[in-house]
């Protein structure tokens, strides 16, 4: 019942969104304007006001934040030699699979399923992993997939004048991005010791608190605009990794290599529990490969999480466990 009481408002809302879209309630423009008011400003403001008002420790958990990032790095390369073995793919097609393996949606549904989970104290934990989250792995992804372009151009002086290039328009891409920008802005406003005015602290609480439920059904309607158009095969070999493997690796690593405290452990499982991220649909249309395998494992992934995630957090609440 703790399970269910935790994730049914979640999935009822992302269900509603679907449905809105899918039976016309909403205009494709009325859906999109939902979307983009959740992605431009309510996260922002949530995000913002969180890390500018959390109490962040003394200490970093550096165990926590280099566990996460080992295992997004490993189950990256794992999907890329199991997409190089099983299908032939060339390097910039495995940056591709890889990311799907590895890519989490963590903003828009880690959040509120998280946070429906685990409780408001989970947000400082959320808040160290998103903040590179999105920086890291598509800076990774580019450099793969633009080694791919010097590999098979003429020119060899192309990679010192073109990578760099695409790395630094990746890293500032991100900084003016509302998710990582209102992150880093929030943390910086806590760091030198600011603090929010009571007005303003109330209105950003209050934007916040409208965040979860319009991210969630903007997630839901944005859903309608993905099909499984074929290649299954590949996409399920792409959602178990992101499904299955990259939690399993999560809790068995924080568990027994590295020293994690429990609370902060079951945060970074719950991050790595979440389907595939739509932006890999998006960078896969970038470089016009793998598309159909993106946005099949979109689809299977969200779908198949509404019984994986409830799978990890009965896992996680076993104490012989966790």
């Amino acid at each position: 019942m703790y399970i269910i009481n935790a994730l049914f408002p979640v999935v009822l809302i992302a269900l509603l969104g679907y449905l809105a879209r899918r039976r016309h309630w909403l205009s494709e423009l009325e859906g999109a304007a939902i979307e983009r008011i959740s992605f431009w400003f309510l996260i922002p403001c949530l995000l913002f006001h969180g890390a500018a008002t959390a109490q962040f420790p003394a200490d970093m958990h550096w165990a926590y934040l280099g566990g996460f990032y080992l295992v997004v790095l490993v189950v990256y390369g794992l999907g890329m030699v199991m997409g190089r073995w099983l299908f032939g793919y060339n390097l910039r097609e495995l940056s591709i699979f890889g990311m799907g393996g590895a890519y989490a949606n963590a903003t828009v549904l880690g959040i509120p399923v998280t946070l429906a989970v685990l409780g408001r104290e989970a947000l400082v934990p959320m808040l160290v992993i998103i903040c590179v989250h999105n920086l890291m792995i598509f800076s990774w992804g580019t450099a793969l997939a633009e080694w791919q372009s010097v590999a098979t151009s003429d020119d060899s002086n192309a990679l010192p004048k073109s990578l760099p290039a695409k790395i630094w328009h990746v890293f500032t891409e991100m900084l003016l991005n509302p998710i990582s920008g209102s992150l880093l802005a929030g943390s910086l406003f806590n760091f030198v010791g600011l603090s929010l005015p009571g007005p303003l602290d109330k209105t950003l609480d209050l934007l916040g608190a409208a965040a979860i439920p319009g991210s969630v059904f903007g997630l839901g309607a944005a859903l309608t605009r993905y099909r499984i158009r074929g290649e299954i095969g590949k996409a399920l070999l792409m959602v178990m990794i992101k499904l299955l493997l990259m939690p399993a690796l999560m809790w068995w690593l924080m568990t027994h290599v590295f020293t994690v405290e429990p609370f902060w452990m079951k945060t970074a499982v719950m991050i790595a529990t979440m389907p595939v991220g739509i932006s890999v649909y998006i960078f896969s249309r970038r470089y016009e490969c793998c598309e159909t395998v993106a946005a099949t494992a979109i689809v299977l992934s969200s779908l198949l999480s509404v019984a994986t995630i409830p799978f990890w957090v009965w896992w996680l609440n076993q104490p012989v466990l966790s």
